[in-house]
């Protein structure tokens, strides 16, 4: 199967690697015969003119445009001052078109008044770089770069912050070459100001150890670089925010920068209890729920409902909006340093630290699906959270010489939370009948202390592309919870009972890593490469989790939940690749040899489980650039995963009688083959570009959970192997410039099927799911003063089951309006109009929820340095987090509580190096009478 996979895929690309191209060569000058340098030279398709390569002149004037396929062109040649050529391309000799001296006629005109002013050119292209000069677009005082963003052609900022430039995710976003808090995109660009920025640069980041060793191995991450302002390089600028409003909401921030020639340092806070959590804290999901993320509370099954893991259901809709979630007060404070030191050391430090206090209430709706008869679970929980942490990172990389490098990177982290749960829930027969009921109370306390180091030395040899890489990786993590369980059970089916479980749970892991890798590169020849890579990686789990019943007021050891273990997983592998690279394409085929080692001890249980795996793991990666703005990638990979040593325990969890969990010896490694393929294409002439991403995933041995429910709906959960799943994902996206009606749209449309194995009362059943979307977004700015954006996003989801002629089906819309209008200088007013509607099964689960937003601001003191907002949240006072989703037996619904309307009135002061006393053409001017786009080198 898997040569077969790779015969097919190297056939079918095969005749891009044999395409016949040529070279258009010529020379520019004016009529003196004197070379014009710099001249800008676009390739165009001769029948609609669209953009296919470009070229630059040389300080002779001479040009070449390479690797020009067969066809028809015509070559647009410009340069400032005189009159713009268009001539077409003849045919080629050999492999080259020479087309002679073209001589530029001057531009006369005839001028009684002269009045010289500043060109601004909205867009250059420099080689594979697009590069917008922000001053070119206006931006309003106290705007922060994401507002830059949403004005830039090809660029699109969607409603959590997320950027896509010319149809592909930005994944990174630099500050002048340097990363700002780490890697995360919105640290930039939701607390830069807007006017501290001159050029903002998109290009596509080709992998650390491709930019090292000059090999392109098809790797690519779409990064986006902010260049300040000359004047903010050498001094300090930033902005103070407070506000407050009735019901005492408040919110605060600041941020304060100072940048050099040498390096850049940052100062963040923030403080607010109107759920805007600011800064990313991606660890608020180790501590929301507590314990019953785990394990489950209530009946609601910890591990999953319907007896799957939460990442293991297909949401159909998840509310993403901070005020939809609980009520949530947050404090956040952060240092960030880059430097250069000593000439040949860049250092990266920065710490960040976070506190969020959470107070959720959470209703859920849960229909599940039975050969006997459906039945229905409801819960109604309280949980008041809190998280504390601290997150440390460090990068040094030092150059002893031009050949020898030295790369360490550190990150640590921090995090100390509690939790406390109430929850009642209720298990429902179809005609209405309680099964069992559950009250429940769970305190909970965690410590959780992590730190990684990665140590790796780079070398070239005097041989081009002979290079060699060896790393160190070290890790070393603890994690430390207690807490104590109160819980009050009936059943009332068969013979009734009670049960009362008081139970107090300490448990203490530390988990330790150790690692080397290696990777050398050998030429071949005719830039053909060799590619050899070894790593070994070492990973003991140390586990000691102690169970104690309260009866009588007195702790007793209970031995069945007691558990004491260790394993040790051991990593080897060993591969080669083969690598060709050439200026419009770039293949790699390759595989790899992993050997993987399970020594688990179950200490408490006298027993031990040792789990020996071996697997052949090939990959192949092909690019092909058409143009430096039209691209295919292909790649094919295969993954082992592995089961945990908690899977195959052969224990039995019952703490929570309704959910008992059983692990699995017999568990077998899930094997995963994976395709995607990307085509790309953006024109910088017309900012006209689509982008297109299909996926398919195939696992075999796939691990699920197999779920069987007794007559008084106890569910067991166990992990078992299962037949092939497979998961195919596609979509397709195109953005359109109308520049006639000052226009912007965008039109995207997803689809999805997931094919899997259900397993319910040791019935085997395949289940498919299929998703069907579209969104659309249509913006329109008429005058740099205003601007209106529409969008819709509407979304279809069907399950058919291989026993059952029931089909689920779920529609969910979601369409937004958001205007904003800058008036008599000073004045500013927006406005937003969400509207969500959840269709389901049943009208019980039909929501419709109306969102309206407002803000009114008045800029005032010298040069609009301050700034007086009023801002309305939730006017229609309908906002809830509603969270819906479905899996192969069930259907749920959870309605979250949220802050409801509130108002703020919000002072911001600006603040740059010089007090506030530059001139307005410091913040942004509009756009110059230049010409719209520019092709450079």
């Amino acid at each position: 199967m898997k040569t077969l996979l790779l015969l097919i895929f190297i056939g079918l690309f095969a005749p891009f690697a044999n395409a016949q191209t040529f070279s258009i060569r010529g020379k520019v000058t004016d009529k003196e015969n004197t070379a014009l340098p710099s001249t800008t030279l676009l390739l165009l398709n001769a029948g609609d003119s669209t953009m296919v390569n470009f070229g630059l002149t040389n300080s002779d004037g001479v040009f070449e445009i390479s690797n020009v396929r067969q066809g028809s062109y015509l070559v647009r040649v410009t340069y400032v001052g005189y009159n713009t050529l268009f001539l077409p391309v003849g045919p080629p000799v050999g492999q080259t078109v020479d087309m002679g001296v073209i001589i530029m006629e001057d531009q006369r005109t005839l001028l009684r008044e002269v009045t010289v002013s500043e060109e601004r050119i909205p867009m250059r292209v420099r080689g594979d770089t697009i590069e917008y000069d922000a001053l070119a677009f206006r931006v309003q005082p106290h705007e922060v770069v994401e507002d830059l963003l949403k004005r830039l052609p090809g660029i699109e900022v969607d409603r959590d912050g997320g950027v896509t430039a010319q149809g592909e995710q930005v994944r990174r976003v630099l500050v002048d070459g340097r990363e700002f808090f780490g890697r995360d995109p919105k640290m930039a660009t939701q607390n830069l100001p807007a006017d501290a920025v001159s050029k903002v640069h998109v290009f596509d980041e080709r992998s650390e150890q491709a930019r090292f060793t000059g090999i392109d191995d098809g790797e690519r991450e779409r990064t986006m670089n902010l260049e300040l302002k000359e004047d903010r390089r050498q001094g300090m600028f930033g902005k103070t925010s407070l506000g407050y409003g009735p019901d005492d909401r408040f919110t605060g921030s600041t941020n304060i920068n100072r940048f050099d020639s040498k390096g850049q340092y940052s100062l963040l806070g923030m403080g607010n209890n109107i759920n805007q959590q600011g800064f990313s804290v991606a660890d608020y999901m180790n501590f929301s729920g507590g314990t019953q993320s785990l394990l489950g509370g209530g009946g609601g099954g910890g591990f999953g409902f319907g007896g799957r893991g939460n990442d293991m259901g297909v949401p159909v809709n998840f509310d993403g909006r901070a005020s939809s979630n609980g009520v949530m007060t947050s404090w956040a404070g952060g240092l960030n340093m880059s430097r250069k030191m000593f000439g040949t050391t860049d250092v990266t430090a920065s710490y960040f630290y976070n506190q969020l206090d959470h107070d959720m209430n959470q209703n859920t709706d849960r229909e599940n699906f039975m050969p006997d008869g459906n039945y229905d679970f409801r819960q109604i929980s309280d949980q008041d959270n809190q998280n504390y942490n601290h997150r440390m990172n460090l990068r040094v990389d030092h150059t002893f010489n031009s050949n020898n490098s030295l790369l360490l990177t550190t990150n640590g982290s921090h995090n100390k939370t509690n939790t406390f749960q109430n929850s009642s829930s209720s298990t429902l027969s179809s005609t209405g009948q309680v099964l069992n009921a559950s009250d429940q109370f769970n305190n909970a306390t965690g410590k959780r202390m992590n730190i990684a180091s990665n140590l790796l030395w780079r070398k070239r040899f005097s041989t081009p592309g002979r290079t060699l890489t060896t790393g160190l990786n070290l890790n070393a993590s603890s994690n430390d919870r207690a807490s104590q369980l109160e819980a009050f059970n009936r059943f009332f089916t068969g013979a009734r009972a009670e049960q009362i479980i008081l139970q107090d749970n300490f448990q203490e892991s530390l988990n330790r890593s150790i690692g080397g890798n290696m990777t050398y590169t050998e030429p071949l020849g005719n830039r053909l490469y060799l590619e050899a890579n070894y790593r070994i990686t070492q990973n003991r789990n140390e586990v000691d989790q102690q169970v104690y019943d309260i009866v009588n007021n007195t702790s007793v050891v209970n031995d069945q939940l007691t558990n004491i273990y260790n394993s040790t997983y051991l990593y080897q592998r060993g591969g080669i690749n083969f690598r060709v690279s050439r200026d419009m394409y770039s293949f790699t085929l390759g595989s790899s040899v992993q050997a993987t080692s399970l020594q688990g001890e179950l200490i408490s249980k006298n027993q031990e489980i040792n789990r020996d795996y071996l697997n052949i793991l090939p990959v192949a990666r092909f690019n092909y650039d058409f143009s430096n703005f039209r691209r295919l990638m292909v790649n094919y990979e295969t993954s082992v995963q592995e089961p945990g040593i908690t899977q195959l325990q052969p224990l039995i969890d019952n703490r929570d009688p309704l959910n008992i969990y059983q692990g699995n010896p017999e568990l077998r490694p899930s094997f995963r083959n994976s395709v995607n393929i990307r085509f790309n294409s953006f024109n910088p002439v017309n900012l006209f570009g689509y982008f297109t991403f299909l996926s398919a995933d195939y696992t075999t041995n796939a691990i699920a959970n197999s779920v069987t429910v007794d007559e008084r709906r106890v569910r067991t959960i166990t992990p078992v192997n299962t037949d092939n799943n497979l998961n195919l994902r596609g979509n397709f996206n195109l953005t359109l410039n109308l520049s006639k009606l000052k226009s912007r749209m965008n039109v995207g449309t997803n689809l999805s099927r997931r094919e899997s194995i259900d397993i319910l009362n040791e019935v085997h059943q395949r289940i498919t799911n299929n998703t069907f979307g579209g969104n659309i977004r249509y913006s329109f700015t008429p005058v740099d003063q205003f601007d209106l954006s529409l969008s819709a996003n509407v979304n279809q989801q069907l399950t058919a089951y291989q026993f059952s002629t029931l089909e689920q089906a779920y529609l969910n819309q979601t369409y937004n309006a958001d205007v904003n209008w800058n008036f008599f200088k000073y004045y500013r007013l927006n406005a937003s109009f969400n509207y969500q509607i959840y269709a389901g099964r049943t009208a019980e689960f039909d929501r419709k929820i109306p969102m309206l937003n407002f803000g009114f601001s008045r800029s005032f003191l010298r040069n609009n340095s301050g700034e007086l907002r009023l801002t309305g949240i939730n006017l229609l006072n309908k906002d809830l987090g509603v969270t819906q989703r479905f899996d192969a037996n069930y259907l749920e619904q959870q309605v979250t509580n949220s802050l409801g309307r509130y108002f703020l009135l919000t002072f911001t002061y600006s603040l740059n190096q010089a007090l506030n006393v530059l001139d307005g053409a410091h913040r942004g001017g509009g756009r110059g009478p230049g010409r719209g786009m520019m092709i450079v080198h």
